[in-house]
């Protein structure tokens, strides 16, 4: 079996609209020199070849001139599901897969109709699809999946891993690559769950590899093309000239327990705590929450400065404990997120989660207009008797599940107008012992309808609500939590709270109106509540010693 590597390489932007590093140098040495000099050490790999937009042909040669590597230049508009997938992916970086609508690393960086062109051209029965910033490819796991895929029955047609980003390519067929090609779908299709087809987890079949404890159960993107991930990978290169997979792994779950950034990745924004459902069931509305905001805009733009000159995959999300479309200034908040800044940075995801009740045409308008990337419809049920109960215990018919279907509707069909990709919009479900019998029907019809659902358990707030949980999903041992690291929550009166439990605002630390939110992060007050987990005391707040939620990223 021949095997060839290629690289799909843009020395301006990256698949995830960020800018493109694969020029620059650490350690003195071009990224993308880099990545193909890794490659170059496979012992199986018939060859490496860089596939560069005609323009750029010249400087990639440069780069990689004497490593032995073939630039092939290509003249192809931009993948049709291109926008589509960089809105999916923007949430989930860190991991293989995780995007929206089950959508992996592959989708970013592998467009089969590219490979399908070089293929009929060189010849040869499988291709290796690497990213063209990946300086820490593993050589040694390159290996390894083209001996598994040589070992394997014909019908596996594709061997890939769980490591994160940037530490192995992805092995595909031919066949399988002309194919995809001829369906004009990203190769992510490939994993997606079907509920007319529906058949194993390709990571329990003979196609994933499997890759070393240490590694798997790691999180941190190493594909340099974000500020936060090339800043990761030249720490790593810094510090091991070589390292083995163990010692990746093991450098990233070390990392990830003890730093904190100086701003958060991903920021909750409460705009109002006004809501269509007061009564909700499963969610805390109305009088069980402090009536608070609606948000000044200007606290918001200030939010959207500080994260868009801290980081170029920054995250925010539009919920908290109201509705976001009962803002009475809803554009003006969204063109506050999304507005260029210096340089051209800005807010990289905007996501906002919604009963639907309030999406008229003039709110859909601007969630198009304003590049929301991700709607997320709060149903909790299938059937329109259960959502009327769970929505509205008290008069449930005045619950319309039949209405809110329409205007999620209407977003695609504003979208398709308008060509757009966003906002993507996702079917969510709080699973709780009221509605666990419609999950099945829940998923698969609205997966069927929208293309993405979002299955959450019930959360007791660290028992501030009534625990509808079907069952507990915290792990035995308790270990730091993961979200206070990385993620926090501003409320509607603009004070920040470390902890998304905090549905009082009991534990905020300060006010926007007084800080800035990089001097509450950081400050002396959240800093004691990490540094008590870290110690394996989880008393520092109340809430944290009667949360669930700890474990979830």
């Amino acid at each position: 079996m021949k095997v060839i590597a290629a690289i799909q390489a843009d020395l301006e932007t990256t698949p995830l609209g960020t800018r493109s590093r694969a020029a620059q140098e650490i350690g003195g040495v071009p990224l993308l020199r880099r990545t193909v000099e890794q490659l170059r050490r496979a012992r199986h790999l018939a060859g490496v070849y860089v596939l560069a937009p005609v323009a750029q042909e010249p400087r990639c040669a440069g780069l990689v001139a004497s490593t032995g590597a073939e630039v092939r230049r290509y003249d192809a508009p931009a993948a049709p599901w291109a926008d589509l997938v960089r809105s999916a992916r923007k949430w989930s970086l860190d991991g293989w897969r995780g995007g929206i609508g089950g959508s992996t690393w592959f989708d970013e960086y592998v467009d089969c109709r590219l490979l399908s062109g070089l293929l009929k051209m060189v010849e040869a029965d499988a291709v290796l699809a690497v990213p063209s910033a990946a300086p820490l490819l593993s050589t040694a796991l390159a290996d390894r999946m083209i001996e598994h895929r040589r070992a394997a029955d014909e019908d596996v047609r594709l061997i890939f891993t769980q490591a994160v980003p940037g530490i192995a390519g992805v092995l595909l067929d031919a066949s399988l690559v002309h194919e995809v090609a001829d369906k004009g779908v990203p190769i992510g299709w490939v994993f997606t769950y079907q509920p007319d087809n529906p058949r194993k987890d390709l990571i329990f079949l003979p196609c994933c590899v499997e890759i070393p404890p240490e590694l798997r159960y790691a999180t941190g993107r190493l594909i340099a093309d974000t500020d936060r991930a090339t800043a990761r990978v030249a720490a790593i290169l810094h510090e091991h000239a070589d390292p083995d997979l163990p010692a990746i792994g093991r450098w990233l779950t070390q990392r990830e327990a003890v730093t904190t950034e100086p701003l958060p990745r991903e920021v909750e924004i409460e705009l109002t705590t006004d809501d269509p459902y007061p009564e909700g069931l499963l969610r805390p509305r109305g009088g069980r929450v402090p009536q608070r905001g609606p948000i000044d805009v200007e606290v918001v733009r200030r939010v959207a400065d500080e994260l868009a000159a801290g980081g170029d995959d920054s995250l925010v999300v539009l919920g908290g404990f109201g509705d976001p479309l009962r803002h009475p200034r809803l554009p003006a908040v969204l063109e506050a997120l999304r507005a260029p800044r210096a340089g051209g940075r800005r807010v990289c995801g905007v996501a906002l989660r919604t009963t639907g009740v309030d999406l008229t045409d003039e709110v859909i308008a601007a969630l198009v207009e304003h590049q929301v990337d991700v709607l997320m419809v709060s149903l909790d049920a299938w059937t329109p008797d259960l959502y009327g109960r769970l929505q509205s215990p008290q008069s449930p018919a005045g619950a319309s599940l039949e209405r809110v279907r329409r205007r999620m509707e209407r977003v695609a069909e504003v979208r398709q107008q308008q060509r757009r990709a966003a906002p993507i919009v996702v079917a969510e479900m709080v699973k709780a012992r009221e509605n666990v019998h419609e999950l099945e029907a829940f998923y698969d019809g609205w997966i069927r309808r929208v293309g993405a659902v979002c299955i959450t358990g019930h959360g007791h707030l660290a028992r501030q609500c009534d625990d509808h949980s079907v069952t507990s999903m915290a792990p035995a041992a308790r270990f730091p939590c993961r979200r206070i690291r990385a993620r926090c929550v501003v409320l509607a009166d603009a004070r920040v709270t470390l902890c998304d439990q905090d549905l009082h605002g009991r534990y905020a630390l300060g006010s926007l109106h007084e800080r800035s939110l990089g001097e509450l992060w950081s400050g002396e007050a959240f800093e004691q509540v990490r540094l008590a987990h870290r110690a394996g005391r989880f008393d520092p707040l109340p809430l944290c010693a009667a949360c669930d939620e700890w474990h979830r990223p």
